[in-house]
């Protein structure tokens, strides 16, 4: 059983690694948007893209409030929430089976 337990820790860090990341594109994305001159930097374009992957299935659902865009702060707490529920219960079901 340690084997899949191993794999359930390995499978918990690279989620917490991929949502921690997710979360710097998002902040910077949002704090980058206020910035106009410099939308085609290759680093903007970058976070951009990486902070689409939450951005864009919200931004369907969730529409925009006036010329507020409050989509960043959901993302924001949807992998809040990824990662204390999914990260935690992956390491504490790793433990239990070890």
């Amino acid at each position: 059983m340690f084997v899949v337990s191993n794999f359930l820790l390995a499978v918990a860090k690279v989620l917490q690694v991929f949502i921690y990341f997710e979360l710097v594109c998002v902040i910077l994305s949002a704090i980058l948007s206020w910035i106009t001159p410099y939308h085609y930097y290759p680093f903007r374009q970058f976070v951009d893209g990486v902070s689409a992957i939450i951005l864009k299935p919200l931004r369907r659902i969730i529409p925009p409030i006036g010329p507020i865009d409050i989509t960043p702060m959901i993302a924001i707490l949807v992998l809040t929430f990824l990662d204390i529920f999914a990260v935690r219960t992956l390491t504490d079901l790793a433990v239990m089976l070890r």
